[in-house]
């Protein structure tokens, strides 16, 4: 992956705090991937955003921040907060299904995974917050479903046993055939007839009555 160095350096005034910010971490984002987390430091990735490295340090405390902000940043395209807005829920899940599904999966997201994964054993500090934001994706979905079961919709003994069968049952596989290049992406039709099944099971399994 080439990384552009040749940017022209950054002029004061020029960007709004969150023009910069969002440089900041495309250029970083670039950076880890073609580096690595151990490898790249805060002054590859102010030369790659075309910014000093006070400026990265302005907005940035540390690399462990920035990685957690890129986290936070990519985690924030994808719309993991079940919507409540009255939705049957088995539209609601396919439709939160469907959008994690096509997140994981995508090539940039399965390269950053491969990074973290490859990293994590040696690098504390990355394993803490892919925890961390792991956490936070599976806790929106058990705080969901504790809602439906607090409605009396759901009979779940379990609540972060059924979520993860849910998330498992739904992409699971894909997502590690495609981390261990085991064989092609699947398919957008692929990935919805596989959360169209996963959900039809769900609703079997732990719907109070048919919805």
């Amino acid at each position: 992956m080439r990384i552009d160095h040749d940017r022209p350096p950054e002029r004061a005034g020029a960007a709004s705090d969150a023009e910069r910010r969002e440089t900041i971490l495309s250029a970083a984002e670039q950076v880890f991937l073609a580096k690595g987390y151990v490898s790249t430091t805060m002054a590859d990735i102010a030369q790659a955003a075309g910014m000093s490295k006070k400026t990265i340090y302005q907005v940035f405390d540390s690399k462990k921040e920035l990685f957690d902000a890129l986290m936070m940043n990519r985690l924030a395209v994808l719309r993991i907060q079940p919507e409540d807005t009255g939705r049957p829920p088995a539209v609601v899940l396919g439709n939160v299904l469907l959008d994690m599904a096509r997140f994981v999966l995508s090539p940039k997201q399965i390269a950053l995974t491969r990074l973290i994964l490859a990293e994590i054993a040696s690098t504390p500090e990355v394993g803490d917050v892919m925890k961390v934001r792991c956490v936070q994706v599976e806790r929106t979905m058990q705080n969901w479903l504790a809602l439906q079961v607090s409605r009396g919709v759901f009979d779940i003994a379990d609540i972060p046993g059924a979520a993860a069968m849910l998330f498992g049952s739904a992409f699971g596989d894909f997502h590690w055939h495609l981390l261990l290049q085991l064989g092609q992406a699947p398919t957008e039709a692929m990935v919805q007839a596989r959360i169209e099944r996963s959900v039809a099971v769900f609703m079997r399994e732990f719907a109070r009555q048919p919805l």
